[in-house]
């Protein structure tokens, strides 16, 4: 029986020829609305954690008041790394100083927005090479590297950067009379975070000189575990040393948790799922629209086919192979189409955009669901195929 509908569904496709290419055109763009936001929201939540990825670290320590790296973390005092390194287990326990600053644009004088993290040049806390191969740079008074894939005009000032060697930028401190200048005089690459522009790298005396932020008061703990010991056991013993003075984090815990922040406390989880919804709704509508039309045109035939014996379980067989066969042929075309503008998108917002495979299976599940649905929407009319 699942044969026999199997082939009646493939030929009443065919047969209805150009009348269906505008269902089909309708799947797809509900189906490229499903990629891209899944894209949207995937690389939003990525970009959000892209310096902690950068991170070389297997558990971070932060103040026991940290909630997220949205903005600038809560500082918690520098003992508390030395207390940690005292834990068996422990390879290094290094400071990273992090703070949200404004920066002046060099051409017009507009505010800028860039993080700014920095480290001891003899603990650096960066696994990337392009960062710590200019560890010797950022020990000059005032020198500074930026990310080459800031967005917008911060972005525009590491081209000057790339293609000058050196660009000064001034960083308003409102309470100061004098105005510090930074020197940025190289690059590196880590990309944007949702809320800020760009990233820029330097020492912590520059830190200091720049903010005036004591270096005693640290945003966050990169800790190494030593080779041979389990990190969880190592974070609960860290945990236990210092009691509620600091939160300490696995590094894939700490990127949850931020992904969580996003998700649950911003409105960019609910509008991007929206998003994803609004896709599904038309995808079932175009699809039960198709199935509508070759039900309501073939309805004596399936009257036929009932009275000769066919039972409602061979309808459902027969309009659901149509509706998974409409999701399936408009599935690759979409997927292509979403690729380019994953890759468009990527070049214009700096956003770690990429057509993930978890991408690819979801929207898969979904458009084969999608199909069921409209199936069960469409077969109610079927019962109405009276052989009388």
């Amino acid at each position: 029986m699942l044969g026999v509908a199997v082939g009646l569904a493939s030929q009443q496709l065919f047969h209805r020829g150009t009348k269906l290419i505008g269902a089909l055109l309708g799947v797809c763009v509900a189906v490229i609305l499903m990629f891209t936001q899944l894209g949207f929201k995937g690389a939003l939540y990525d970009s959000a954690v892209n310096s902690i990825r950068a991170l070389d670290a297997d558990i971070i320590l932060t103040s026991r008041e940290f909630q997220t790296m949205a903005f600038t973390p809560p500082w918690m005092p520098i003992h508390l790394l030395h207390d940690a390194q005292g834990v068996g287990g422990v390879a290094s326990a290094r400071p990273l100083y992090a703070a949200t600053v404004q920066i002046t644009d060099p051409r017009d004088g507009r505010p800028l927005s860039s993080w700014l993290f920095a480290f001891p040049p003899d603990e650096p806390v960066f696994r990337d090479s392009d960062i710590n191969s200019q560890i010797d740079l950022l020990r000059l008074p005032q020198n500074v590297i930026i990310d080459r894939l800031a967005r917008i005009q911060v972005g525009e000032i590491a081209q000057q950067v790339q293609r000058l060697g050196r660009v000064d930028v001034v960083v308003p401190i409102p309470q100061s009379t004098i105005q510090p200048v930074i020197r940025i005089v190289g690059l590196f690459q880590i990309g944007p975070t949702i809320n800020v522009d760009g990233n820029m790298i330097t020492s912590d005396l520059n830190f200091y000189r720049t903010l005036s932020i004591p270096l005693d008061r640290v945003s966050l703990g990169v800790v190494r575990v030593a080779d041979g010991y389990d990190p969880a056991a190592v974070r609960d013993a860290i945990q236990q040393r210092l009691g509620p003075q600091a939160r300490v984090f696995l590094k894939n815990d700490f990127i949850d948790n931020e992904q969580e922040f996003w998700a649950k406390n911003t409105p960019i989880g609910f509008v991007f799922n929206l998003g994803l919804a609004v896709g599904i709704l038309v995808g079932i509508v175009f699809v039960s629209q198709t199935l509508h039309g070759i039900v309501a045109d073939n309805m004596r035939e399936y009257a036929t086919l009932r009275a000769m014996g066919y039972s409602q379980n061979f309808f459902v067989f027969l309009v659901g192979s149509i509706a998974v066969a409409i999701g399936l042929i408009t599935y690759a075309p979409s997927a292509v189409v979403s690729y380019f503008i994953f890759v468009g998108a990527a070049s214009v917002t700096k956003l770690p955009m990429q057509l993930k495979p978890s991408y690819m299976i979801e929207v898969f599940i979904i458009v084969v669901g999608m199909g069921l649905i409209a199936t069960v929407m469409s077969t109610k009319k079927l019962k109405k195929a009276d052989p009388v």
